[in-house]
């Protein structure tokens, strides 16, 4: 074949050797027989690939095969240039000492005097430089998408927020005049409430008992309820001091009521740490509060600690049936509540008071278990 094509030059006149070497210093050039067996590799072919030009004679490309591409691919391209036309596109190939490279290629089939497929031309272009630059900026444009969607999504995650703010506040203020309104008038009724001795309740009927002790209750859960407002309404500035933390959990146990159907097991060690022992007993309260109420009346609650050189790790949890998995992305919510009495401020004050410490609180189910960090 290469006979063939010297034969051919030397009819228009041009040496074959010299446009063979003009060829060598811009292109990759490859000839094959009809079956892909290279006959023919010019010498920038074989400094590119590392063989010799007694190395790949003989041999099929399949000797540069770098697993780039699929055998789809190299089925694709033999049925073009087999069915007679010219396949260009990009291939990867692998040289002797196992570095790729990318060439431009352009596939030309040749043919006989009976129109038959006699070779294949391969003209081929080094373009790993170009396809280096290409990962580059195909990785860099990957992260610059990755950035401002992350970007995008920390403003809708802002906005969000602001808007929440600006809700909860507006809602905040309405709650405490409403909270201040009715404390007044509270007060007086338990006063009035409390004004009744053993000896007058020991003359009332048992209904009559039965009013007062759920007036009494009422009383009592509706004071619970404005406190938990003002609380709300009332982001006081946190005051941090060496503190016990057994003393904060003993001063949070006064105020959980709980049946002899329930257990509460509380932990025995005690640690130090740096807080506002006033909201931190409030946390600890309400947490407890809540398993108490969970597990209705017969179960266990479960107070665990412990430290690292860093933080405080306090869990509490429960033996009752657990949080429905709908309502656990919005356990932390204002306003959203499960329980029939309540306002649903507990755990957004827990979490306010926690997040002021520079801690974390968090929940999970299967046993339920609220866990809070708190620096030391």
């Amino acid at each position: 074949m290469v006979m063939g094509i010297s034969a051919s030059f030397e009819k228009l006149n041009i040496n074959f050797d010299d446009f063979e070497e003009i060829l060598s210093d811009h292109s990759i050039v490859a000839i094959t027989d009809s079956e892909g067996t290279i006959i023919f590799a010019n010498k920038k072919f074989c400094e590119l690939s590392k063989y010799s030009e007694e190395e790949l004679i003989g041999q099929n490309h399949r000797i540069l095969k770098s697993d780039e591409h699929s055998d789809e691919f190299f089925t694709e391209l033999w049925d073009v240039i087999s069915s007679g036309k010219v396949w260009s596109g990009e291939i990867k190939n692998r040289a002797k000492d196992g570095t790729f490279y990318w060439l431009k290629s352009t596939i030309i089939p040749t043919f006989d005097s009976d129109k038959k497929i006699q070779n294949y031309v391969a003209i081929r272009t080094d373009i790993t430089k170009e396809k280096k630059v290409e990962a580059k900026l195909l990785a860099l444009e990957k992260k610059l998408l990755k950035q401002n969607k992350n970007l995008i999504s920390e403003v809708e995650s802002k906005s969000s927020d602001l808007v929440r703010s600006e809700r909860l506040a507006t809602i905040g203020t309405m709650a405490s005049r409403v909270a201040h309104d009715l404390k007044n008038p509270l007060t007086i009724m338990h006063t009035y409430a409390e004004m009744l001795t053993p000896e007058i309740l020991s003359k009332l009927e048992s209904k009559d008992k039965e009013k007062w002790l759920r007036m009494q209750n009422s009383i009592f859960d509706m004071d619970r309820i404005i406190e938990d407002v003002l609380d709300f309404a009332r982001t006081t500035e946190i005051k941090k001091k060496t503190s016990s933390f057994m003393n904060i959990l003993k001063l949070a146990m006064n105020h959980i009521k709980f049946s002899y159907g329930i257990t509460v097991n509380l932990p025995e060690k005690n640690f130090t740490l740096k807080c506002d022992p006033r909201k931190i007993e409030a946390v600890l309260s309400n947490l407890i509060n809540n398993a108490v109420q969970a597990v209705d009346g017969q179960g266990e609650v479960n107070v665990t600690a412990s430290a690292d050189s860093k933080f405080l790790t306090i869990k509490v949890s429960d033996s009752g049936p657990g949080i429905p998995e709908e309502n656990m992305s919005r356990i932390f919510e204002p306003m959203f509540t499960t329980k029939t009495t309540g306002t649903g401020l507990g755990l957004v004050i827990c979490k306010s008071i926690v997040e002021q410490h520079g801690g974390t609180i968090s929940m999970s189910n299967k046993p339920t278990t609220f866990t809070v960090t708190l620096p030391l």
